[in-house]
């Protein structure tokens, strides 16, 4: 399994915390997505489960490394949302009786919960009875995005290790290796949030495309060449969430250069007039508006309760719209 550069760090004081059997019963992997975690996560169930295992990975080669490889090891289990965007309580009481087992092929056990903040309240009071009671050898790896969602009691039981962001250097070199698209990487990192896998995985050109039609979009509401409706139209075959997240990111670029004035500063370089023709027509007041009502409408859209998605990418247009004034 593929390691990451900007991980090393975690990755010796963990491997160091095994090598000293100062052996964790659950930890928690956290910081903001497309860093890896959940494939660091991977590479230490591996490493920790496999035969002959060397200080730094996983063999590969051995038996547990071949049930590994065909996703049948019985000594390592995920935990995910189903039938939905939740954890739920029976996935965990079936987790906490498999955790208290024998292993089948060792001593040890390892069990990776991920999204860990996805897990239902009832779910997590059922995983704390584990934390709080562990078993020889059994190791839980929680994994998050939103380690704030988890309940205090449940962070405190588990050793943590924070991942940020690497550096732009770091994640630059890493990308002219690993991207398929290697041209203005740096402008493609700012998008991904400083995310290299979030590069990988999205920020391709058809990505880049639909970013465009957005930024021509909010162009012609400010400039009044264009109504709502017919933007709303024009966005209707694409990813909700996508556009209202572009917009959030070119309204948080346009309160930056309105409170700031420095447009190094911006993550949508590329489309600095659009940015700076938002924030001169709509003012720093109604760009403070905008922007809560952006990111409402994304939690809305990214909640249980099935919005209407045309709907809600259409009222913000509208907003756009009667924000910024008739010239």
């Amino acid at each position: 399994m593929q390691d990451f550069p900007w991980q090393k760090a975690q990755w010796d004081l963990i491997q160091n915390q095994f090598t000293l059997e100062r052996n964790p019963h659950a930890i928690l992997l956290y910081g903001p997505a497309d860093l890896g975690k959940r494939e660091f996560a991977e590479r230490l169930g591996e490493r920790l489960i496999c035969k002959e295992a060397s200080i730094s990975d996983a063999c590969g080669q051995c038996s547990a490394c071949l049930l590994l490889k065909a996703g049948t090891h019985a000594d390592l289990r995920r935990v995910s949302p189903e039938d939905s965007k939740l954890i739920r309580i029976d996935q965990i009481r079936e987790l906490n009786d498999w955790s208290v087992q024998t292993g089948q092929h060792g001593d040890r056990k390892v069990a990776i919960i991920y999204p860990a903040e996805q897990m239902n309240l009832q779910a997590e009071n059922a995983l704390l009875k584990s934390l709080e009671e562990p078993v020889p050898g059994m190791l839980f790896i929680l994994v998050s995005d939103q380690p704030g969602r988890l309940l205090p009691t449940t962070r405190s039981r588990c050793q943590s290790y924070a991942f940020a962001a690497p550096a732009e250097s770091v994640a630059v070199k890493w990308l002219e290796k690993n991207a398929q698209e290697t041209k203005d990487l740096a402008q493609a990192l700012a998008l991904a949030g400083g995310s290299p896998l979030k590069v990988v995985r999205e920020i391709d050109s058809e990505y880049l495309d639909r970013r465009e039609l957005v930024a021509k979009t909010l162009d012609g509401l400010i400039r009044k060449n264009e109504t709502a409706l017919a933007g709303a139209s024009k966005l209707q075959n694409h990813d909700a969430v996508e556009v209202l997240e572009t917009l959030q990111s070119l309204t948080t670029d346009a309160i930056i250069a309105e409170l700031e004035g420095d447009e190094s500063r911006l993550t949508n370089l590329d489309y600095q007039a659009v940015v700076l023709d938002l924030g001169a027509k709509v003012g720093l007041h109604d760009l403070f508006r905008l922007s809560d009502l952006i990111l409402e409408a994304i939690r809305h859209l990214n909640s249980n309760s099935n919005p209407n998605r045309q709907l809600l990418v259409e009222s913000i247009l509208v907003s756009i719209s009667r924000s910024a004034p008739n010239l």
